[in-house]
């Protein structure tokens, strides 16, 4: 029997000692910093983990929410930071947390391991490969309750995304992008489009992008003041990158207009030139003209863009451990025709390539392409960058007071509905 003991109180460095061990698995959403900003909410973080001979082999950071009569519930984001393949000690923490709970009057804890479920194909079914279905029976002959499982982002955080290797050549990774990434890619880089890094000055130039997404697709995701302290707390440690695609308007229309003098004179000398032309002539001038058009039509539609440099998308990383999120984008679309975000979330696949991540993490997308249209857009342009699409566990929760947890059940989905309605609105009508 191993010596393990509990702590509901680790300092700051301990329970972060496990952030770059490669055999356990670790989510910034276990973090340390994550607690601090959850603590920001409506959550009371605590910092626990398990000592073995002395030594921390596992952290879980146990959110606790208030309910009524001086009851609660826990929530444990993407699980413990531990190696899940050790049974023995999975038991140990799952015992330990449990006698938390109950000393804490929490009605149940929820964890929703980042781990994966089956391999599947590109319509979310499971193939044949690796999968934890053996880990999903302990958990359940354990005491756990695997909840329904979701295929949209109706869960505490998305069972599905797509991960892309990023611990390989940047060469090798791109060329695993569909051909309309690659061709947007080409029209960004014609058009100028570069990405800058900011700071916590710029979080407000990134709010006002995240808000007019949200307000063009109709969702609401947190408070404006969130961000400023998230991107506060999560900087501290390293965790936070905050990134924008700027678009130089009048240098890109200087541009244009030199290529179209110097074509429109390259022409004029190829068809003022004596003799018979040849095929090879014939097809320059050809293509002198298509380019000639081109330039014009994107001039005339440049004509009624502000004359500065322009701020088209927004982009906050996250980094941890062995992985890097694109955890939150804003867009302009007015400038949806220069693919900036195409071009941000290429420079998002290179930085984790370059700070040797293992995988930049997408963040979310549907397990069941096809039956959302607005989401399905959303699918489309996280799978066309050649990631793995990938299927958690899902979600289990340990029941530690039946009685209570039932009326829970029962009512929590009602008040989530009105707030959900009510919040709704609020985008709608631009309050938010």
């Amino acid at each position: 029997m191993n010596n393990y003991t509990f702590d509901e109180n680790l300092s700051r460095e301990e329970f972060g000692s496990l952030r770059d061990n490669k055999s356990v698995k670790t989510h910034f959403l276990g973090s340390y910093a994550w607690g601090e900003v959850s603590g920001e909410g409506n959550w009371v973080p605590y910092y626990t983990g398990v000592r073995k001979d002395g030594e921390i082999v596992a952290t879980a950071l146990i959110l606790q929410k208030r309910l009524v009569a001086g009851y609660s519930y826990c929530y444990i984001p993407r699980g413990f930071t531990m190696d899940w393949s050790d049974t023995e000690l999975l038991r140990y923490m799952t015992a330990a947390v449990k006698d938390f709970c109950r000393r804490h009057k929490s009605i149940f804890f929820k964890i929703d391991p980042d781990i994966r479920y089956h391999v599947i194909d590109d319509n979310g079914r499971p193939v044949d490969g690796e999968n934890n279905e053996r880990l999903v029976r302990e958990l359940e002959d354990q005491g756990y309750e695997h909840l329904p499982l979701t295929y949209f982002f109706d869960s505490e955080q998305p069972r599905f995304t797509f991960r892309i290797r990023t611990d390989r050549d940047i060469k090798d990774i791109r060329s695993g992008y569909d051909k309309i990434v690659k061709r947007r890619l080409r029209q960004a880089a014609a058009d100028g489009v570069e990405i800058v890094e900011g700071g916590r000055e710029d979080v407000d130039e990134f709010v006002r992008l995240m808000t007019m997404t949200e307000q063009r697709q109709g969702f609401f995701s947190h408070h404006p003041d969130y961000y400023q302290k998230f991107y506060d707390i999560l900087s501290k440690e390293d965790m936070a990158g905050l990134y924008f695609a700027k678009i130089d308007i009048p240098a890109l229309t200087a541009r244009l207009i030199k290529e179209e003098e110097d074509l429109a004179a390259e022409k004029t000398s190829l068809e003022s030139s004596e003799g018979p032309k040849n095929k090879k002539t014939e097809g320059r001038i050809k293509s002198i003209n298509e380019r000639l058009g081109a330039i014009s039509r994107q001039l005339d539609s440049l004509k009624d863009s502000p004359q500065k440099v322009v701020t088209a998308s927004a982009q906050l990383l996250v980094t941890y451990g062995d992985k890097v999120w694109t955890l939150y984008a804003g867009n302009d679309m007015e400038y949806g025709k220069f693919y900036s975000n195409y071009a941000m979330f290429d420079y998002c696949v290179e930085t984790a390539q370059k700070t040797g991540a293992q995988f930049l993490d997408a963040f979310g997308t549907v397990g069941k392409p096809g039956v959302d249209a607005q989401l399905d857009g959303l699918h489309e342009f996280k799978k066309r960058w050649g990631g793995e699409y990938t299927e958690f566990i899902g979600e289990f929760n340990y029941i530690t007071n039946r009685p209570v947890y039932l009326a829970y059940s029962i009512l929590i989905p009602i008040r989530r509905a009105i707030v959900s309605r009510r919040l709704l609105k609020e985008v709608a009508s631009g309050n938010r």
